[in-house]
């Protein structure tokens, strides 16, 4: 019979769907390959009420042919055998939808998966015969040529914690071993973190080269080193935030990012949202205006009389993006290594404390939940030659 006739006939009442076919094609094919492993092991009782096989001597037995063949599917391929990359994607929208995790984390997370984890041997062994050995062996083959650094590593192992904290509440598996694997064994890509930030001397040449001009961005960029804010919590600086000689920090301008069904990420419009990062309060937090700061902001309010935002250009608030552009121009022009807003914050977090603000002090101005971030924001902001003058100095 003509294949395409076939498949007309069974349509022709619109009784039998693309669906079903679907289904009928796929129970086939699991029908193909059970018997292909367990076809002559099959046995049938005397009454022929039941068929069973004997596995690793336990007995699995069904009804009818169809019935034991739905059983040893489960067994062989059902929930309970579901792996690391099975559960990913489950996991992934549980964190979503459950969890409430940003998009940002999110999109991290399938970076790691995409460079560690997708398409390698461990992540298709079934999540409960996973040991601590198997994760040991792994961490070591991925550390062992020193080309994963430390951060980079905690993270990996927070997307693993992650889909084992999800199989254990799905009631998958009943522990993680990942917790029993000794990681002080392992050794990490050394970072050098001086090169991360600006140094005093590279922050003073480049605010001389922006007080010779007045334009937005200029401004915009002098108003970053003289506050400590987070690149978004500054776009969205207003100026009915101001008061008197400090400022109120209590939101983002933020490019949202979402992450669709099939975990692909989808960018839209800036917009203004409440504060994000860490918990609200410690995010929510006033920080003083120095003489300077107040006279930037005043040149600001001159650029823009009307708005309603401190960063705005033709109506509309500056974008991270193009901040980050305009910021690798400026220290071009000045001859120095062009680095991300970021690490402008990063530079004044270090100096503060260089020049005496005690740490409580400064975790609250940045916001921080604990003192050991702050403490990772602290870099020597010193040229090597301001340090081998104070090697002279002090050391003769």
């Amino acid at each position: 019979m003509d294949p395409n006739y076939s498949l007309t006939y069974l349509f022709r009442d619109d009784t039998f769907s693309i669906s079903d076919t679907t289904k009928i094609v796929e129970k086939m094919k699991q029908i193909k390959t059970l018997e292909k492993k367990y076809g002559e092991q099959i046995k049938f009782r005397k009454d022929g009420r039941q068929c069973y096989v004997l596995i690793n001597r336990k007995q699995i037995a069904g009804s009818t042919l169809d019935g034991l063949y739905e059983k040893l599917w489960e067994l062989e391929y059902g929930r309970q055998n579901a792996s690391l990359s099975d559960l990913y994607p489950e996991f992934m929208l549980w964190k979503r939808d459950s969890i409430g995790a940003s998009a940002q984390t999110l999109r991290y997370y399938r970076t790691l998966w995409e460079d560690f984890l997708d398409n390698t041997p461990i992540s298709e062994i079934p999540l409960a015969e996973l040991k601590v050995k198997d994760f040991t062996t792994y961490f070591r083959s991925i550390t062992r040529k020193r080309n994963i650094t430390k951060k980079r590593f905690v993270n990996l192992k927070s997307l693993l914690n992650g889909i084992y904290a999800y199989a254990i509440e799905d009631e998958l598996v009943d522990c993680n071993p990942i917790r029993d694997v000794n990681c002080k064994q392992l050794t990490f890509k050394p970072v050098n973190n001086n090169d991360e930030v600006f140094t005093i001397e590279e922050r003073n040449r480049l605010l001389a080269h922006l007080e010779l001009d007045d334009g937005i961005y200029s401004l915009a960029i002098q108003l970053a080193f003289h506050l400590v804010a987070r690149i978004g919590e500054l776009l969205a600086l207003r100026f009915d935030d101001i008061s008197g000689n400090s400022i109120r920090i209590q939101g983002q301008y933020l490019s949202i990012i979402e992450m669709n069904d099939d975990l692909s990420f989808t960018s839209r419009e800036c917009k203004n949202v409440e504060h994000v990062k860490g918990y609200a309060d410690c995010g929510y937090r006033t920080q003083p205006l120095t003489p300077k700061t107040l006279d930037i902001i005043r040149k600001l309010r001159l650029l823009n009389p009307d708005g309603e935002f401190i960063l705005m250009n033709n109506g509309k608030q500056l974008t991270a993006n193009m901040f980050n552009k305009k910021l690798k121009r400026f220290c071009e022009q000045v001859g120095i290594r062009p680095l991300s807003s970021h690490k402008i914050r990063f530079s004044s977090a270090s100096i503060l404390h260089q020049q005496g603000m005690p740490l409580p002090a400064l975790q609250k101005l940045l916001g921080h939940t604990t003192t050991a971030m702050t403490l990772h924001y602290l870099r020597s902001v010193e040229t090597l030659e301001d340090t081998e003058k104070l090697m002279e100095k002090a050391l003769g």
